[in-house]
C-alpha cells in the first residue's frame, strides 16, 4: 500500500516538487489517523470514512471513554486495529495500535486534515 504523505491537512512536496510518498505501516496509520479526525460522512470519496468525535458532550464525565468508543469503532473497518484514548479535549491524545505496532498521535477536533 503506497499514499501520498499528510502533513497538517496538506500533501508534503520534495525538493524537486513531487508528492512525498509513504507505504506499509506509515500509510496505514496516516489513514487512521484520517479516518479518526475527519467528520463522519464527510470524506466525498468515502462517505463510511470518518468518525463522530465532534458530537461528543466534552463536559460528560466519560467523554474521554466515549471518544476511545467512537474512535474504535471508526477504525473497525481496518484489520487488527484499536486506539487507547490518553487525553480528551480540543487535542485528543492517542496511541493508535495496527499488528501490534503502537504510535503515539494526535487528532485536532477541529481540523487538521
Amino acid at each position: 500500500m503506497t499514499d501520498v504523505k499528510i502533513k497538517d491537512g496538506d500533501a508534503v512536496v520534495d525538493s524537486t516538487g513531487r508528492y512525498e510518498m509513504i507505504s506499509d505501516k506509515d500509510a496505514l496509520f496516516q489513514r487512521a489517523q484520517i479516518c479518526i479526525g475527519a467528520r463522519l460522512g464527510g470524506f466525498i470519496y468515502d462517505r463510511e470514512t470518518g468518525s463522530d468525535i465532534r458530537n461528543i458532550d466534552a463536559e460528560s464525565d466519560l467523554a474521554k471513554e466515549n471518544a476511545e468508543l467512537i474512535i474504535n469503532e471508526a477504525l473497525a473497518q481496518f484489520e487488527d486495529t484499536k486506539a487507547v484514548v490518553l487525553e480528551y479535549g480540543d487535542i485528543i491524545k492517542l496511541t493508535v495500535t495496527i499488528g501490534g505496532e503502537s504510535r503515539y498521535t494526535e487528532v485536532h477536533l477541529y481540523g487538521n486534515i
